[in-house]
């Protein structure tokens, strides 16, 4: 019986290190990747709410690949990222191989929840070249989760306003302000409803200048429950308000970026601190728009890229995330007239013609500085407390 016990551990053993080693030594070296990428398919599962991300995705990205290893980029919108990863783990319990997800934009819960599923693909991220050029703290966790080589960076985000700036002041500077202007101003403001990425943002954001950074970081999951009931308190009073007195909300980003163009509202929101200069560019805000971060700060993140275990072609995902990495694809992306993330490469490692174009693409009049971005930064909650908040709006806030 022990010989029994024991040979069933060491296959065990055997099994996990394969799975370590096929993402990091087995048949992965670069010119091997490059070779046996060239002409396939790579499909991208990500979030398809944004006119230009996808544009971006499906012209430059795509016809970049096309043109340096013949590969066919298939970009798979999706509208709740919870339903693939929900995908990949009923998959990976009926162990089904060869699956159709290559590549996955994930970050936050998400990530932490395809972690402990063990859907994810070994530590891939040593087998990319590009990654002696990232930031090295994008490297550690994601929302407090070690990385442990899981995913690769993909952006750096800023959760930001924007209003129209010939007003001549800001609407507001941190909760209270905004209650005041609100009940001033009542129907010109609202945020998309949770399960949205950003209304879940903008309520986090709340709860963090409320409750404040360091105390709802510090406490514990129960003491935090308890301590969420001022705020929604706080969103109770905020409701008869709002835009439609707060009897319905927008679903999505998208649909709050429509009203603020088409002035319903004075107030939108987003991630991508460049979106105030992308919209402009695209004329679908006025010129007069401008973003602002409130005075405690704003959430600051990054995005991921990730690889299942049972993607069919792991050698296109590897050459596709490597290439959305380089500098090319980055200064193409940081560019607001494409979408206008902020890039993940380390500016000291960069030659100085590719540092001082990146530089010009993050200064402009539309714009918080460079320097406010940098001290008006707050953390991210743990994927538990942003489960508690979406949880708690939805029963308390949601339902009414």
């Amino acid at each position: 019986m022990k010989k029994v016990v024991f040979l069933i551990l060491v296959l065990m053993a055997v099994a996990c290190g394969k799975k370590e080693e096929d993402a990091t030594k087995l048949d992965y070296s670069w010119g091997k990747v490059e070779k046996n990428s060239q002409g396939t398919e790579v499909s991208i599962y990500m979030w398809g709410g944004s006119a230009e991300i996808n544009k971006f995705m499906d012209t430059f990205v795509a016809n970049s690949l096309k043109e340096k290893n013949n590969i066919i980029l298939n970009r798979v919108p999706i509208t709740d990222i919870k339903d693939t990863v929900n995908k990949l783990i009923v998959e990976n319990q009926a162990g089904k191989k060869n699956g159709s997800v290559d590549i996955i934009w994930i970050n936050g819960e998400n990530f932490k929840l395809l972690k402990e599923s063990n859907v994810l693909w070994g530590n891939f991220v040593k087998n990319l070249p590009i990654i002696e050029k990232v930031k090295q703290e994008t490297l550690i966790s994601d929302f407090g989760e070690p990385i442990n080589g899981l995913e690769a960076p993909w952006g750096e985000t800023q959760f930001n306003f924007i209003y129209d700036s010939s007003t001549g002041t800001l609407p507001f500077i941190d909760h209270e302000t905004l209650k005041e202007y609100v009940k001033n101003n009542p129907g010109v403001f609202t945020y998309p409803a949770i399960p949205d990425f950003t209304g879940s943002a903008f309520v986090r954001n709340m709860v963090i200048d409320i409750i404040g950074e360091e105390k709802a970081q510090g406490m514990s999951n129960e003491k935090f429950k308890v301590a969420l009931e001022e705020v929604w308190n706080y969103f109770e009073e905020l409701e008869p308000y709002l835009w439609r007195k707060g009897e319905t909300y927008p679903e999505s980003e998208g649909k709050l970026d429509i009203l603020y163009s088409n002035q319903e509202i004075a107030v939108t929101m987003g991630y991508a601190v460049n979106k105030a200069s992308n919209k402009i560019t695209s004329k679908e805000f006025s010129e007069n728009s401008k973003s602002f971060l409130i005075e405690k700060g704003t959430l600051f993140n990054n995005h991921y890229l990730s690889i299942p275990e049972n993607s069919k072609n792991k050698a296109g995902a590897l050459y596709v995330v490597n290439y959305l990495l380089s500098e090319d694809a980055q200064l193409a992306k940081q560019d607001p007239k494409n979408w206008g993330d902020s890039t993940i490469l380390d500016m000291s490692k960069l030659s100085q013609e590719d540092k001082e174009n990146f530089e010009i693409l993050g200064q402009s009049d539309a714009l918080p500085t460079l320097e406010e971005r940098a001290t008006k930064r707050v953390r991210e909650l743990s994927p538990e407390k942003l489960e508690i908040i979406e949880k708690g709006w939805l029963e308390k806030i949601g339902k009414n």
